[in-house]
C-alpha cells in the first residue's frame, strides 16, 4: 500500500511537472486565476445559505432542548430588541432633524428680525430725510425771501436817499441863489470880493463836502486815541 501510495504521489508528481511543461506562464496564471474564482463562488454560497442553515440548526436545538413555546419566545425577544434598536435609530433620527429644524427655523426667525429691522431704519431714514428735505427748503425759502425783502428794502431805502438828496440838493440850490440874489440886491458890509469868494465857495462845497466831511472824522479818531485807553496808564 506505501508502495502504491508513492506511486500514485509520484504519478502526480509526473502529471504536475508535465502539465507546467505544457502550460506556460500565461496558461498557468489564468488556471490558478479560475481555481481561485472557484473558491470564491463556493465561499459566496456557503455565505447565502449559512444564515437559513443556521436559524434551522437553532431552531431544532431550542425546540428539542426548551420546547417550541421557548423558542417563539426567545424570537419574540430577539424581534422585539431589533425593533426597539430600529426605533432608538428612528428616534435619535428624528431628533436630529427636528434639531436641524429648530435650528433652520431660529435662524429664519433672525433673518426675519433682521429683516424687520433694516426696514424699520429704512423708513426712519425716509422719514427723516424727507423732513429734512422740507426743513431745508423751507429755510431756503426764507432765505430767498428775506434776501428779497432785504432786495426790496435795499432798493427802497437806495430810492429814498436819492429822493432826499434830490430834495435837498434843491433846497441847497435854492438857498444859494436866494444867497446870491440878496448879496447883490441888498447892500451888506462884504465887499464885492468876498461876496464871489462866498459864492464859489458855496458853489463848490457840495463837490467837496464827503472829503471834508471824511477829513473832521478821521482827524477826530486820530484826537481820540490820544487819549488813554487804560486807567493804569
Amino acid at each position: 500500500m506505501d508502495k502504491q501510495f508513492d506511486i500514485n504521489k509520484f504519478n502526480s508528481f509526473l502529471e504536475q511537472a508535465q502539465n507546467a511543461i505544457s502550460c506556460g506562464p500565461e496558461c498557468q496564471k489564468e488556471e490558478t486565476a479560475e481555481k481561485l474564482k472557484q473558491k470564491y463562488n463556493r465561499a459566496q454560497a456557503n455565505l447565502i445559505l449559512a444564515e437559513p442553515n443556521f436559524q434551522v440548526a437553532r431552531k431544532n436545538y431550542y425546540t428539542y432542548v426548551s420546547g417550541e413555546g421557548a423558542y417563539n419566545e426567545m424570537i419574540e425577544q430577539e424581534l422585539s430588541m431589533k425593533a426597539d434598536k430600529m426605533t432608538d435609530r428612528f428616534n435619535e433620527s428624528i431628533d436630529e432633524e427636528i434639531n436641524k429644524i429648530q435650528s433652520q427655523v431660529q435662524t429664519y426667525n433672525g433673518l426675519i428680525i433682521n429683516l424687520r429691522n433694516l426696514l424699520d431704519l429704512y423708513k426712519k431714514y425716509k422719514r427723516e430725510n424727507m423732513e429734512l428735505h422740507k426743513q431745508i427748503k423751507t429755510e431756503t425759502n426764507d432765505i430767498l425771501t428775506n434776501n428779497r425783502k432785504t432786495y426790496y428794502e435795499d432798493q427802497e431805502n437806495e430810492n429814498l436817499n436819492n429822493y432826499y438828496y434830490y430834495i435837498l440838493i434843491l433846497i441847497y440850490i435854492v438857498v444859494v441863489i436866494c444867497f446870491i440874489i440878496f448879496s447883490l440886491i441888498y447892500p451888506s458890509n462884504m465887499t464885492l470880493k468876498g461876496k464871489i469868494i462866498a459864492i464859489l465857495f458855496f458853489v463848490i462845497l457840495p463837490f467837496i463836502s464827503t472829503r471834508i466831511l471824511g477829513t473832521i472824522v478821521s482827524f477826530g479818531y486820530w484826537l481820540f486815541s490820544l487819549f488813554p485807553k487804560n486807567v493804569y496808564k
